[in-house]
């Protein structure tokens, strides 16, 4: 990955603008190829949904490279979950995306079976049992031990709603995103080949990925409940350096609407970089 260089940031932050326009929102990106190339409200907070699962697969590889004895083994699959503000909640099956995991209610499921669908279909019930069973402590001290702590924070479960309504909720920038995916992207352990190797098998590309050529590499995890859409991607472009993109939208906007500007923004990204190289 290399350095920065002035001139293709400020074509990246005007295309980007221009994909943009006057839409009301707040719109965060944040490309990498080694260090920032160029952002956009970078460091603005957003709710992360779904994105979240990239630092909870993390957390949990780092666990079972140091023999964390939790990080091992299986689970039995379970709905009921203690609340973040004390009691127990129950998650709701029709706002995932997992049936084959809420089909085995009741039977033991293994830990990187649940990363797999966790990343993969992004499992809402997978990664509620890998948090409960690592520990919320285990995903900071990732986190931390990262540099992202301030930026992203996992405080409670998936489809905890008491919580989330006394305040007690999840938080991500782009720049996090990008930083955490950067770390991926640059790791020379099993623990990075591991987590690109679920990555790419990413069955939701409505984002990022859509924007890129058909044939192009990409390693992704996306995020999407009403009125937030976002995604972080390791793209590997055949005739350029490899970059990481963040896009971070929070935005009225229909579904379909939100996941075609991402994939737009990815669009002009990979034009402008791969132009770049070209040139």
């Amino acid at each position: 990955m290399g350095s920065i260089d002035i001139g293709v940031s400020e074509r990246l932050e005007e295309a980007w603008d221009d994909v943009l326009g006057n839409q009301d929102g707040l719109f965060s990106l944040e490309l990498r190829s080694g260090d920032v190339l160029a952002s956009r409200d970078a460091h603005a907070c957003h709710y992360p949904a779904s994105t979240v699962k990239l630092a909870v697969l993390m957390a949990l590889l780092r666990d079972r490279t140091a023999h964390v004895p939790a990080a091992r083994g299986s689970v039995v699959v379970h709905d009921r979950f203690p609340s973040a503000v004390g009691g127990t909640f129950r998650l709701a099956q029709s706002g995932d995306q997992d049936d084959e995991t809420w089909a085995r209610l009741g039977t033991e499921v293994d830990l990187m079976e649940l990363a797999d669908r966790m990343v993969t279909v992004s499992s809402n019930i997978a990664t509620d049992l890998i948090i409960e069973r690592i520990g919320f402590s285990s995903v900071r001290r990732c986190l931390t031990d990262l540099g992202l702590a301030s930026e992203l924070r996992v405080d409670r479960l998936i489809g905890d709603d008491t919580a989330e309504a006394a305040g007690t909720t999840n938080t991500v920038t782009a720049s996090a995103l990008a930083r955490l995916m950067t770390s991926i992207a640059t790791g020379t352990d099993a623990d990075s080949a591991t987590a690109l190797g679920l990555l790419a098998r990413q069955t939701h590309r409505d984002m990022i990925p859509a924007g890129l050529p058909q044939d192009a590499w990409s390693a992704s995890k996306g995020g999407w409940v009403p009125g937030v859409k976002h995604d972080v991607a390791l793209v590997r472009p055949p005739a350029a350096p490899e970059y990481v993109l963040a896009v971070c939208t929070t935005a009225d906007l229909p579904h379909a609407e939100g996941m075609e500007l991402v994939a737009r923004l990815s669009a002009v990204t990979w034009e402008e970089w791969v132009g770049w190289h070209a040139s």
